[in-house]
């Protein structure tokens, strides 16, 4: 199955803000769809892996405050927009390159983190990150084009850590009392989470939910995602599995295999749930 060109676009970009970000990537962490990509690959569904943009969490309790993060996103042609999201930066053909802070290294505000000396606008904070800060790889990242050689060491959110942003994500919008976030619900997100239930050992899973027991935050928000996964899984009209299925082009046997891999992954961890 070929690439869409602005996946290949959006991991081109994505290698654009990593250069740029050279002095800090020690603290730089590959999250969202490409991350995803990178553990699951592309494995047997009908639908294409696809995403524009390119996501980075930032460990801010351990940022260097030189280079200024904006400073250099901006020397090497990312730009923000007035008025437009906290910690978006559009790089090449439009595409965003999304810089995220967990919500409780973010500091006090409601959609800016705030990591001085780093500018207010730099990075977005957000729940459900804390676990990325401490279940991680290095991984090579390399471009999608045979014209472009460029490859790049980077911090990659673990697949436990991964499910953990995906659940919190999925629940935030799911139980929005106010409906503002309802009609945000990406059924994608469910299968990214099939996605990596099915493509990565349930060991290094389950292993991946031991680490974020050793932090507080990542603790926290990792047994809130859990128990979220199980219950949304396996009720008598499960929400998760039907996404999936609906992400999946109607593939009934996503739904089906979405419950039995959650339901392994519960019967490990059942303690926690």
């Amino acid at each position: 199955m070929s690439l869409p060109p602005e996946y290949i676009a959006a991991r081109s970009v994505l290698l654009d803000g990593l250069e740029a970000l050279r002095d800090h990537l020690d603290h730089v962490i590959l999250i969202g769809a490409q991350a995803v990509y990178l553990w699951a690959g592309e494995g047997d569904f009908s639908v294409s892996i696809m995403t524009t943009d390119a996501d980075l969490a930032l460990n801010a309790a351990e940022l260097s405050p030189n280079p200024l993060i904006q400073d250099v996103l901006k020397k090497n042609g990312f730009i923000t927009k007035t008025g437009g999201n906290p910690g978006q930066w559009t790089g090449p053909a439009g595409i965003a390159l999304d810089l995220m802070v967990s919500e409780h290294q973010a500091g006090v505000g409601r959609r800016s983190a705030r990591i001085p000396p780093h500018g207010r606008e730099t990075a977005r904070r957000g729940r459900g990150l804390a676990p990325t800060l401490v279940d991680f790889e290095t991984r090579t990242l390399g471009a999608l084009t045979q014209n472009d050689g460029r490859t790049c060491q980077v911090n990659v959110a673990g697949p436990a850590a991964l499910i953990v942003a995906k659940c919190i994500k999925l629940k935030e919008r799911l139980e929005d009392k106010d409906n503002n976030k309802r009609d945000r619900v990406k059924p994608k997100d469910a299968l990214d989470i099939l996605r990596l239930l099915r493509a990565v050992e349930l060991d290094k899973i389950v292993d991946g939910f031991s680490r974020h027991q050793l932090d507080k935050a990542a603790a926290q928000e990792s047994d809130e995602a859990l128990a979220f996964l199980v219950a949304q899984s396996t009720a008598i009209t499960p929400t998760l599995p039907r996404l999936a299925e609906v992400a999946a082009a109607g593939d009934e046997s996503a739904a089906l295999s979405f419950t039995i891999l959650v339901q392994e992954l519960s019967d490990i961890l059942s303690p926690r749930v």
